[in-house]
């Protein structure tokens, strides 16, 4: 069987499904990692490994469509469902070829964007319509019309469902989702099936025994980065002020970082800042905003508080087991964590045999809805 495997950015592909990728090449399946963006780290991870790495650089109809004609793969699967994404899963599925996503991280369905993001970023801004008129000519629509419907679901925040209003055509055949809320939450905010979802457990919880077991650090902080200024999702000024009271109200503590792979490393120059790629240290406090790996932390023995910044309001999920605060003051008041409360939403028992054996089967079913 050929899979293709596409994400935005070659690192995520490593990120995100190593994992998969890595067990499917064992198993002799022949795999193709598609990806917009290169990364070194990313490369040097496949580079002698038996798959294809291979960069896209097609941005209209008749490219994407000589991709996939080409490669003729029996599964097309992506990590998320933004406009690159559904481009090609829209021309994927024009020509018969089976669609699926793999939820890579907390999704919500409109996350506030820095004033003139989309100016600052003309570039990405011309790739987001470009892939728009893709979706376009491949459904037979108005060009105006469907860049229209994105942009108001993208950038105005109405939901995907209510505002995309052909999601038959861009939505993925599968989803693999982390929990039983995701599945609510497809289908509410995508219109997705109940039966087209499949739970496979949130596979960073497989790092709890391994962290737990590392010698407790009571003096230590560690904050839990997230690209919100690199998305353009908060002013640069904003979060360097939540960095300074950061440092100025955990005196004398040891304050890791754990960094996001595209995190811009210039925001933690401080020295007191220890900046960590991988690694999950196990430390009294742990300090975040609403990244998905906070819900590994719930299933840590520290406790948790997540700083709230004005227009980012913390899902309620993380409220059940976090302090939550918007005054930096309250940096270090911490609640006690209850696990319980996360297993609907981030779910154990994520294996990588039990991901790549739906794949299959999914691969094998004539009918996948």
């Amino acid at each position: 069987m050929k899979i293709i495997f596409y994400d935005i950015n070659l690192k995520n592909l490593q990120k995100y499904i190593s994992d998969i990728v890595d067990k499917m090449i064992i198993d002799g399946q022949e795999i193709v990692l598609l990806y917009d963006e290169y990364d070194q780290e990313g490369y040097d991870y496949y580079s002698n490994k038996e798959c294809l790495i291979m960069q896209n650089k097609a941005l209209t109809y008749n490219g994407i469509q000589k991709i996939l004609l080409n490669l003729k793969p029996d599964l097309f699967m992506v990590n998320a469902q933004r406009l690159s994404d559904s481009a090609f899963v829209t021309v994927a599925k024009s020509l018969n070829i089976k669609t699926g996503m793999i939820q890579h991280g907390m999704y919500i369905p409109f996350m506030k964007r820095e004033k003139y993001y989309l100016i600052k970023k003309v570039l990405k801004t011309i790739k987001y319509f470009m892939y728009s008129q893709v979706i376009a000519k491949t459904i037979n629509k108005n060009r105006l019309f469907v860049f229209k419907s994105f942009y108001n679901t993208f950038v105005k925040g109405v939901i995907y469902k209510d505002a995309v209003n052909f999601i038959q055509y861009v939505n993925v055949d599968f989803i693999l989702v982390y929990g039983e809320y995701w599945k609510e939450y497809h289908k509410d905010v995508f219109g997705y099936k109940l039966e087209q979802q499949y739970i496979i457990g949130y596979h960073e919880l497989n790092k709890v025994d391994a962290i737990n077991s590392k010698q407790h650090e009571e003096d230590a902080v560690c904050y839990i980065a997230q690209t919100l200024v690199e998305d353009g999702r908060l002013d640069r000024n904003i979060m360097e002020e939540f960095l300074i009271n950061l440092l100025k109200y955990t005196p004398n503590k040891t304050i890791y970082v754990k960094l996001h792979p595209r995190t811009d490393k210039s925001l933690f120059l401080d020295k007191r800042f220890i900046l960590l790629e991988k690694e999950i240290p196990n430390c009294r406090l742990y300090v975040g905003h609403y990244s998905s790996l906070i819900a590994l932390l719930g299933y840590l023995k520290g406790d948790i508080v997540l700083y709230e910044f004005e227009g980012h309001s913390i899902p309620f999920y993380f409220k059940e087991f976090s302090n939550i605060t918007n005054d930096y003051k309250d940096i270090l008041h911490t609640v006690s964590n209850n696990s319980n409360k996360i297993e609907p939403y981030f779910a154990s028992g994520y294996t990588t045999s039990k991901v790549v054996n739906l794949i299959y089967k999914k691969i094998n079913t004539n009918n996948l809805q």
